[in-house]
């Protein structure tokens, strides 16, 4: 990732234009252009890495308005980006010359324990600290009472985020322009229960909250915050993110990047069990992970996990290899079959 970050540095400083980096990048550029990320005052801020990185460095920026250039490295989940730093020197002319426009992706907040959240890209889960333990719940849109579960877990995704963790559970794929949330209960208790999709400018609430440990907010897959007994608010954040976008949206491309993912999520959904899809789908979203890893990202017993391997491993879907720090532990990666 780093020396791809490089090789964006080293175009961009060829094209000649200002540049400021990220002050955990200041081995590669001067000194005194480096700044914290939260700091920066830019006409555009490119974010090279993976998909995990994009969501990382979204939080940390918390609300903005300067627009996004995800640029995906060479190996990397990259669902949320269009363009990759192998083909960057194609774009860079487009980029100088404003040949893009500005792409909304609207984004949530959740209140817990009285505080707001940053605002998300992706979504907001909601699950017991231990591993396959229910938790209860009551679910409010704009105060009125909706119903009543108990779950795995619950999922509040935004569009962008319906592609991610909630369409693994069964949760709908929305177009990225549709202004609204999609609420998604985890192997709930009721088998008539379905996703919810509820116009984003509704407050949803979730109280009532209990089970026999205690239990957590997955802020985008990075963060965990404890949840008390006082309700979780979700509601639209003030600030959406804005991203650079080289061509008109059309339905045609979200149909393309979607074919690639059904296309895996079928060949996974033959015969596999849940369990199989919820670890195939964090190691495609997540990229190389150990099993503790898994366990920690899925929340399943570790026994589920080992089963849910090996079934992806002998389909020739997942693979193995040693890690370079620990020869005892393996890390397991989604098969590249492009």
């Amino acid at each position: 990732m780093l020396e791809d970050a490089k090789y964006v540095l080293d175009i961009l400083a060829k094209s000649g234009v200002d540049l400021v980096v990220e002050d955990k990048l200041s081995g590669f550029h001067k000194e005194d252009n480096c700044v914290p990320i939260r700091k920066m005052d830019v006409d555009v801020l490119l974010i090279v890495g993976s998909d995990r990185v994009l969501l990382r460095k979204l939080l940390e920026l918390r609300q903005t308005d300067i627009p996004l250039l995800p640029l995906a490295s060479k190996g990397q989940p990259d669902f949320l980006f269009e363009i990759s730093t192998t083909n960057f020197d194609g774009i860079i002319g487009d980029l100088l010359e404003n040949n893009w426009k500005k792409e909304e992706h609207r984004r949530l907040v959740a209140e817990i324990s009285g505080k707001d959240t940053p605002p998300l890209l992706n979504d907001i889960g909601i699950f017991a600290r231990r591993s396959a333990t229910l938790i209860r719940y009551s679910l409010l849109i704009d105060e009125e009472h909706f119903w009543k579960d108990g779950s795995d877990g619950l999922i509040i995704a935004t569009p962008t985020g319906s592609t991610a963790y909630s369409l693994s559970v069964g949760g709908p794929v929305i177009l990225a322009s549709a202004p609204v949330f999609s609420i998604i209960p985890v192997n709930s208790v009721n088998p008539a229960r379905r996703p919810l999709v509820v116009s984003d400018d509704l407050n949803v609430e979730i109280r009532d909250l209990t089970s026999s440990v205690a239990i957590e907010a997955v802020l985008d897959g990075q963060l965990r915050r404890k949840v008390d007994s006082h309700p979780v608010r979700i509601r639209k954040s003030d600030s959406s993110a804005m991203f650079v976008k080289f061509s008109e949206e059309r339905v045609e491309e979200l149909r393309g990047k979607l074919l690639r993912k059904t296309e895996t999520a079928e060949d996974v959904a033959h015969e596999m069990p849940p369990s199989a899809k919820l670890v195939f789908k964090v190691l495609e979203y997540r990229g190389q992970l150990s099993q503790r890893e898994i366990i920690e990202e899925t929340m399943l017993p570790p026994r589920t996990v080992r089963y849910a391997i090996s079934l992806l491993m002998s389909e020739g879907l997942v693979r193995k290899k040693l890690s370079l720090r620990d020869s005892r532990q393996g890390l397991y990666h989604v098969t590249n079959k492009g």
